[in-house]
């Protein structure tokens, strides 16, 4: 998987599609959650076939916050949201597009 670095930040994050059409639980879509959650808590997502995941929640972004040659790329057309999570409270931040 890709890694990108975010806005002027040196730290790089892998952009993982795993968690495609997975949402927060309890909700029909991502709508206005990130202005509910608080960076390092948990986040319970849900695939189509109910089967939950537990992820730590760091941060969202948007589209702006890529590199200029995100754009660029084909699966970026569809995505416009995206979070910094991790599996585990101290394990490495990943990127999931809200989608």
């Amino acid at each position: 998987m890709k890694k990108y670095c975010l806005g002027n930040q040196p730290e790089e994050y892998e952009l993982r599609e795993d968690y495609l059409g997975w949402l927060p639980e309890n909700d029909e879509d991502w709508g206005d959650l990130c202005l509910e959650f608080i960076k390092n808590t948990e986040l319970i997502i849900v695939n189509p076939q109910k089967t939950k995941k537990t992820l730590f929640f760091h941060n969202f972004i948007i589209k702006d916050a890529f590199p200029m040659s995100f754009y660029g790329e084909e699966r970026s057309k569809k995505w416009n949201n995206f979070a910094i999570v991790s599996e585990t409270e101290t394990s490495e931040k990943f990127i999931i597009p809200l989608y």
